[in-house]
């Protein structure tokens, strides 16, 4: 079939394309071509309607199917900016009109049911059909019990949670559990579990996740066994990267590095990175290698020794299994939050620091290109064991975490301000506020564009059931 454009006589105005000269253009006058919106713009997660009138044999809409002249079809929930097209068959021809519908964030924070069960130290995950699943941690089912193998699962739709299938393995993401969230759309667990052996012996067993079978499959232990605490990045092959961690009292944080081949479902090791470190951060770049940056590199309660943490960053690339220095970051920071910008650079924000009166407020950003840090401006609100999320609209929320215990005074103090980092304008500003401060949540970028935060302890220490959205 021929595909061709046409923008004439009664066609709207985002039809694609030019007219063809002579007879078909006489032709073309007389045919109608339009896509018109109910709205031009709706905020995230929110749907409209589309109006196609065209004259042709047959038409559909890309991402929504078949469709009639002058009857209005709805579109799926909106993330972001989406342009949707009209195709039209004419014979042998097919022609095209496009039209474009803004989605835009209301910039606030909703507050929403609470969740059957109350989860903190937990792990959460987006699953590919717009739910998403929190998993493990201590719950209100069993409040002594530091993990669980709980789940449930969150509706966007209904804005209810419900049960979810057991895990295969109890989960607790203060200690033992990483979370690395695939780019087919599954996501892969691993850690040892609370009960299981310590030091060398403890094994680190897997769960994966598959959005094309239900439920969750084993698949095997980590090559190296006996760390916690490790970081997982998910790779651009459909694997995921485990690196760093706690291991114990003599040898406090590692430097492995171990990685998940999706096509054998197995466990390789990776090598050493240059630095050992834990509560770091490690963030896939458009390329396909993996920034590391900053984290704990000695030592970790109740050992004696001070803490330290490094400023030190390298680079991973998975087409040689090798690491290489890059960097470095002009703070030395731990337990800080990084986020991907829509061109690829890297967001660094808040995390402890190695003065406990003077966490870091200063963020930088990683450039691949340059492999330098720059400055992006200073936080307003110090904080560790945050989330900073990438919004659709490219800007980026930092949300959550602990304020410093040594400014509030205790351990287990919620941070309750928001802030927002434009890239476009290299700026931040204040956000919506949480009330209450979610301590220990997580923090889950869903389909439909929000961002559901959920759980964490309440002021008194305990597990909470509460729930929110950032729209």
């Amino acid at each position: 079939m021929l595909m061709r454009s046409v923008c004439c006589g009664l066609v709207g105005a985002m039809a694609l394309g030019a007219c063809s000269p002579g007879d078909g253009e006489a032709l073309s006058t007389s045919l109608r071509l339009e896509l018109t919106p109910a709205a031009a713009a709706v905020f995230v997660g929110e749907r409209t309607s589309l109006t196609p009138v065209f004259d042709g044999d047959r038409a559909s809409i890309d991402g929504i199917g078949r469709v009639q002249s002058g009857i209005a079809v709805e579109t799926p929930p909106l993330s972001r900016a989406t342009t949707f097209t009209l195709r039209v068959d004419r014979g042998v021809e097919q022609v095209a009109a496009q039209a474009t519908v803004q989605a835009n964030y209301r910039n606030r924070i909703r507050v929403l049911g609470s969740a059957p069960v109350a989860q903190t130290d937990h792990v959460a995950a987006a699953l590919p059909d717009g739910r998403a699943m929190v998993m493990g941690g201590r719950t209100s089912e069993s409040p002594l019990v530091p993990d669980s193998t709980l789940t449930q699962i969150f509706d966007p739709a209904t804005e209810q949670f419900a049960r979810g299938p057991d895990l295969l393995f109890s989960a607790d993401a203060w200690l033992f559990t990483s979370v690395a969230s695939l780019l087919s759309g599954g996501f892969l667990l691993a850690g040892s579990g609370v009960n299981a052996p310590v030091g060398a012996l403890r094994s680190v067993v897997t769960q994966l996740f598959d959005p094309a079978a239900p439920g969750l499959t084993p698949v095997g232990d980590v090559a190296t066994r006996g760390i916690s605490n490790r970081t997982a990045t998910p790779l651009s092959d459909g694997g995921a990267l485990l690196t760093g961690g706690i291991v114990g009292a003599t040898n406090p944080v590692s430097g492995s590095a171990d990685r998940y081949n999706s096509a054998d479902q197995k466990w390789h090791a990776a090598g050493e990175m240059l630095h050992v470190r834990a509560v770091h951060t490690a963030t896939l770049l458009n390329d396909g290698r993996v920034l590391i940056a900053g984290g704990l590199t000695c030592c970790q309660v109740p050992n004696p020794s001070p803490e330290f943490y490094a400023s030190t960053a390298e680079i991973y690339d998975p087409a040689t299994d090798a690491f290489t220095p890059t960097g470095p970051m002009s703070s030395a920071r731990g337990n800080h939050a990084a986020a991907l910008l829509p061109d690829g650079r890297v967001l660094i924000s808040g995390g402890d620091g190695n003065d406990p009166a003077a966490p870091p407020l200063g963020t930088e950003i990683f450039d691949p290109v340059s492999g330098q840090f720059s400055s992006a401006g200073d936080l307003q609100a110090p904080r560790d064991s945050h989330s900073a999320v990438t919004l659709t609209d490219g800007r980026v929320l930092v949300i959550g975490g602990e304020v410093p215990p040594e400014l509030a005074g205790r351990v287990g103090v919620g941070v309750s301000a928001t802030e927002i980092f434009d890239p476009a304008i290299g700026r931040w500003s204040a956000g919506p506020v949480l009330d209450p401060a979610f301590y220990t949540a997580t923090v889950t970028m869903l389909s439909n564009g929000k961002v559901l935060v959920f759980g964490g302890q309440d002021a008194g220490g305990s597990p909470q059931a509460a729930a929110a959205l950032f729209e």
